[in-house]
């Protein structure tokens, strides 16, 4: 991805341009159109059965896949996180572009109006590198300072789109937690760190990556993988801290679409102790079969008991190791 100040240098020019004038052109659109919204960063995870846990517990002769009932939550999270972002990136589509060139775009500066004294900018390039054979290429930066210092601008946010629209393409972005704070403009609950985003929805499955530097929205830091198809099922690799001992555990879990599922399961003690185990079960939740000859997963061994045959037939990762 082209770093954010080289996008910020590439299309210093533009605010040179005079204002925008009238409404929204069609080329306006397709610039617009390489921005992400929510939907295209969205982690899809069938909801749990409901009840509380101690119900689900007794209602599974077998015991519950307790690391699955982490799914919904970290998804919900991950979604959090996606819409603090695309709430960014959304303020540039009510207002047309204040500046134009034939390939490329710029809006602001604007005051925000959450965070008083602090105003953005906005602006989108567009290529056409020979790789793409013919298809564009959209880099974009947003950038806010302190407006009374009238200083240097800082760049929150900056990405790159490969494609005709986020919808039907890849993309990359990056979003600067430390650079939102440093400016005064963190809100309650706004992580540190960075939070990068990669996603790609030119061809089934859709596949979207989020590696959060460090915890916020509720979800533990980790490179989490999300591959989801047309027809429901999914692939989900998603961590949780388990809040009795502080052990961080680690699933990658394909699913089906009544959220029936079969994962491998990692896990780190707050002390450094690893192991691993795999883990089956339906769609109401509850252990299928289990191949853990540590006896990592359960308090009263032997852990193992049921046959893989028995465990659904769900995707597997479309990632690369």
């Amino acid at each position: 991805m082209r770093s954010a100040n080289s996008v910020a240098a590439a299309l210093a020019a533009v605010t040179a341009l005079a204002g925008g004038c009238g409404n929204y052109s069609t080329e306006d659109l397709r610039f617009l159109a390489a921005l992400p919204v929510q939907q295209d960063l969205r982690v899809e995870v069938p909801a749990p059965p409901g009840g509380a846990q101690a119900a689900l517990a007794a209602a599974c002769g077998s015991g519950t896949a307790e690391v699955w009932l982490w799914a919904k939550p970290t998804s919900d999270g991950l979604n959090a996180s996606v819409a603090f972002l695309v709430g960014l990136v959304d303020v540039v589509r009510r207002a047309e572009p204040s500046a134009r060139e034939e390939d490329a775009r710029g809006w602001g500066p604007w005051d925000d109006d959450r965070h008083p004294g602090r105003e953005l900018r906005a602006f989108i390039l567009r290529t056409f590198p020979p790789e793409l054979a013919g298809a564009p290429r959209h880099a974009y930066a947003f950038q806010a300072r302190v407006k009374a210092a009238a200083g240097d601008w800082t760049t929150i946010l900056a990405g790159t789109f490969d494609g005709p629209s986020a919808g039907r393409g890849a993309g990359i972005l990056a979003l600067d937690f430390d650079a939102i704070r440093a400016l005064g403009m963190d809100d309650a609950g706004t992580p540190q760190g960075t939070l990068v985003a990669r996603y790609d929805r030119a061809a089934e499955p859709v596949k979207i990556e989020l590696a959060l530097g460090q915890d916020g929205f509720g979800v533990v830091s980790f490179a989490y993988r999300y591959a989801g198809w047309a027809d429901g099922t999914g692939w989900f690799a998603y961590a949780f801290r388990n809040p009795d001992d502080a052990t961080l555990v680690f699933v990658g879990a394909g699913f089906d679409r009544d959220g029936a599922g079969d994962a491998q399961v990692g896990f780190r003690t707050a002390g450094g102790f690893e192991g691993g185990y795999r883990q089956c079960w339906d769609a109401a939740a509850c252990l299928v079969h289990v191949d853990d000859p540590l006896d990592y997963s359960c308090a009263t061994p032997p852990c193992s008991f049921g046959q893989a045959t028995a465990c659904p037939a769900v995707p597997s990762s479309p990632f690369p190791p």
